[in-house]
């Protein structure tokens, strides 16, 4: 009891987003980003090249939440990236965020793609559903990543070739039609 009240202790939870202004962030490559009426919106169009949305600090463990809601494309909530200087301007992890079952999967961009394909099973209990508002929780120590969509674990992978650190960032994939909105975002360091 006493280990878990000191781990307790030593975590630090922040704000990312002030629902007002994009501060902190940093955007990268293509379509824009703004603020709407107390989210991050993120759009892009055929022909552009992926943006990313960046977080200005480099994050080892820790928890993320936030809200989604997405209405075209295929976006994606990324972890312990390093920023690259071409398309995809990153490499490392991204939780998928799509209007399609693969919600919630782990896939390592310019790595080794999927590292977590999502259980269909457990993503229908989760209710998930495309244009609407749903909640996202990541968690990673370590090698453990663990993703819940609306409460529900969609994935939980131990995976001793991941990375340790890395930037976050909020995702637009290139060359499609994206609209999609972030909300409530918060993370939880652990040190």
């Amino acid at each position: 009891m006493l280990a878990i009240l000191a781990a307790l202790a030593i975590q630090q939870n922040d704000a990312l987003f002030d629902g007002k202004t994009l501060d902190g962030w940093t955007k990268v490559g293509g379509g824009e980003w703004t603020v709407e009426n107390g989210a991050i919106v993120g759009r892009s169009k055929p022909g552009q090249p992926q943006g990313l949305l960046v977080w200005k600090d480099p994050v080892k463990d820790f928890i993320a939440k936030c809200r989604f809601k997405i209405s075209a494309g295929d976006s994606g909530f990324y972890f312990r990236v390093d920023r690259i200087d071409k398309d995809p301007f990153c490499e490392g992890f991204q939780v998928e965020v799509d209007t399609s079952a693969e919600t919630g999967g782990i896939y390592e961009t310019n790595g080794r793609g999927w590292v977590a394909f999502p259980d269909a099973k457990l993503h229908e209990r989760s209710g998930y559903k495309a244009d609407a508002w749903t909640s996202l929780e990541v968690h990673a120590y370590g090698t453990r990543y663990k993703v819940y969509v609306n409460g529900v674990k969609i994935t939980d992978v131990d995976d001793p070739q991941g990375r340790r650190e890395g930037a976050l960032a909020l995702q637009l994939h290139g060359n499609m039609e994206m609209d999609v909105m972030f909300k409530d975002l918060r993370l939880t360091t652990i040190k």
